[in-house]
C-alpha cells in the first residue's frame, strides 16, 4: 500500500483546526496535514498484520510519512513529529513502539521538554506488563 492511497490531504495549512487521532482538536500551522481516519488506516493494518513481511510492506505507508514529519523537523517545525508521535503512541500497538520512540523523544528535546523524553522512554519500556494491585506493589 501506498501513501498516496491512504492518505486523504497532505497539503500546506496556515491555521486550521482540525481533529488528532487521540481526539483532540489543535491548531495547525503545518506543512504536513494527515487525515486522521487515514493515521487510523495505516496504523490498523501494521498492528493486525499477520508475518513480518506483511508488516514490513504496511509499515512503508508510515515510513513515508515519518519521513515528511523528518522534513518538518528540518524546516524547525517540532509541531509534527510531536502531533504523529502522540497519535500513534495513543493508537497503542506494540508493534508501533519503535516509531514512537523515533518520533516523540526527539520532538520533545527539540521542543526543550527533555523530562517528558524521558518519561515516554521509560513509559514505553514499561507499557504492557500485567497490572498488580496496589496492595501487591507494597
Amino acid at each position: 500500500m501506498h501513501v498516496n492511497e491512504v492518505v486523504c490531504v497532505i497539503e500546506v495549512r496556515v491555521a486550521n483546526s482540525c481533529m488528532t487521532l487521540h481526539n483532540i482538536h489543535t491548531l495547525h500551522r503545518s506543512v504536513l496535514w494527515l487525515c486522521v481516519g487515514s493515521l487510523r488506516k495505516i496504523l490498523k493494518l501494521i498492528a493486525e498484520s499477520k508475518t513480518p513481511e506483511e508488516r514490513d510492506k504496511n509499515f512503508d505507508a508510515l515510513t513515508e510519512i515519518v519521513t515528511l514529519v523528518q522534513f518538518a523537523n528540518d524546516e524547525c517545525d517540532y509541531g509534527e513529529g510531536l502531533e504523529l508521535g502522540i497519535d500513534v503512541f495513543c493508537y497503542g500497538s506494540t508493534e508501533l513502539h519503535s516509531t514512537v520512540l523515533s518520533l516523540l523523544p526527539l520532538a520533545y528535546q527539540m521542543l526543550g521538554r527533555n523530562e517528558f523524553a524521558d518519561i515516554i522512554k521509560a513509559h514505553l519500556a514499561d507499557r504492557r506488563k500485567p497490572v498488580y494491585s496496589l496492595s501487591e506493589l507494597n
